[in-house]
């Protein structure tokens, strides 16, 4: 039994090429069930077995659903044979979306196979993310090491053609999760494999192909560096399968430096597993990391997990940074941090509001439904779903020089500036110090 947390998509969001980061759902319990929606679908509809299989309450309303069926294929007019597999996933998305809850969701087997394996640290591809720009695909940023940056990508490279297919024709209509999932789904592909993408650099200018050998692009979630004033700067970019092993290595790295505090970088976190949240949070205290309640009104408590004793930091003062776009599993170790870790502070924007926990059925087609089955709680019982929680220190994003740190990871200053500019984490280093802290907000 795996769960996971994940957030849902909101506004224009950036997209692995092993699979759509969209952030469907809650935590995640996977199992197979039965055999191929559509195999036994059709196999029913050949003796209409679903009527009779029905429950009784239900047989009626199945009734019409099967007089519309009739309709359709009896009356409908098209030049086309009907493609039935995508009237009954049609079918599928629409009694889920009747429950009205975003998270409650349906993907096909496509996505569900790319939501999968982008969980699990590291695909076979070439290892960029993408986002959608005027209706076009376009790269947002090749990840660091990958053969789409050997090939020499660069953000902003509109993708025209995928194999020699032009990609918009076969976008037309999708919505921008859609689009980006079938760009990935296209350009995906085993390690050694070779892919030829179609690209326009410029806005007028003429198309070039590329030809980049797909490789394993591990995908790192754990960044940390030790700052001059002994502050240790780690970032969590998600909760991944390898998360807690690279967060492990960051802190076997840092800690012979002898920080005197620490900041944790939530920001733009979208969540991942619960398991490795739990995992995480056991770093820094011992204790309740979350309470559950279902429909039964049942609360169950779920704890940190602590790790090796030279990587556990309970005592050194701390900042967690976050704003909207931390979401889920980065909202559970926030809120956690905040209610049971001593000498921690929240510093940043309101964070994004998934509180919700979902259990997914992975279909034995590959497809997958995900169904909401309870809310989480924080340890001092806050409520956050699609309310957030607040940082006590209110800091809004800001790149004015005034607001100048260090260029950390790979960050680089703009051009005429020698260093890069972060208000809240400066604010962040300012508070860990001792200095003044932030004003409220007006």
């Amino acid at each position: 039994m795996v769960r996971i947390s994940r957030a849902i998509a909101y506004g224009a969001v950036a997209s692995l090429l092993v699979g759509v980061i969209a952030f469907f759902g809650g935590w995640i319990t996977a199992r197979a069930v039965g055999s191929s929606p559509v195999d036994t679908f059709f196999a029913s509809v050949a003796n209409r077995g679903l009527r009779a299989q029905a429950p009784a309450n239900t047989r009626e309303d199945f009734t019409v659903f099967w007089d519309v069926w009739d309709l359709v294929q009896s009356e409908f007019y098209h030049q086309e044979p009907l493609d039935r597999q995508k009237l009954v996933y049609g079918a599928i998305k629409g009694m889920l979306g009747a429950l009205d809850d975003q998270y409650t969701t349906f993907q096909e087997p496509d996505v569900a196979a790319q939501s999968r394996e982008s969980m699990q640290g590291s695909f076979e591809g070439i290892g960029a993310y993408l986002r959608m720009a005027d209706g076009e695909v376009v790269i947002d940023r090749p990840i660091k090491g990958s053969p789409a940056l050997k090939a020499g990508l660069l953000p902003g490279d509109v993708i025209m053609g995928v194999d020699g297919d032009a990609l918009a024709p076969l976008i037309a209509g999708m919505s921008d999760a859609e689009s980006t999932a079938k760009a990935a789904a296209m350009i995906r592909g085993p390690k050694g494999s070779l892919v030829t993408l179609s690209i326009r650099r410029e806005a007028g200018a003429q198309p070039f192909d590329v030809v980049i050998t797909r490789d394993e692009v591990p995908i790192i979630s754990v960044n940390a560096q030790m700052l001059d004033n002994g502050v240790a700067y780690i970032q969590i970019t998600e909760f991944k399968a390898t998360t807690t092993q690279l967060l492990d290595e960051a802190l076997r790295e840092v800690l012979p430096e002898q920080p005197r505090s620490i900041v944790l970088d939530l920001r733009n976190n979208p969540g991942g597993f619960l398991t490795t949240a739990q995992e995480v949070l056991g770093r820094f205290y011992d204790g309740v990391a979350l309470y559950e309640e279902e429909n039964d009104g049942v609360v169950k408590e779920l704890r940190t997990i602590a790790g090796p004793a030279d990587v556990r930091v309970y005592d050194l003062p701390m900042v967690v940074l976050i704003n909207g776009g931390s979401a889920s599993a980065a909202e559970i170790v926030a809120g956690a941090l905040r209610d049971a870790r001593p000498n921690t502070s929240l510093l940043g924007e309101k964070s994004f509001g998934k509180g919700s926990v979902q259990n997914i059925h992975q279909l034995r087609d590959g497809s997958s439904a995900r169904i909401t089955i309870a809310h989480w709680f924080t340890p001092n019982h806050s409520e956050i779903h699609k309310i957030g929680i607040t940082p006590e220190y209110q800091v809004a994003a800001s790149d004015d020089p005034q607001y100048a740190v260090p260029c950390l990871l790979d960050h680089r200053p703009a051009d005429g500036q020698q260093e890069c500019s972060d208000a809240q984490l400066l604010w962040g280093l300012r508070l860990l110090m001792g200095q003044t802290p932030p004003p409220p907000p007006a």
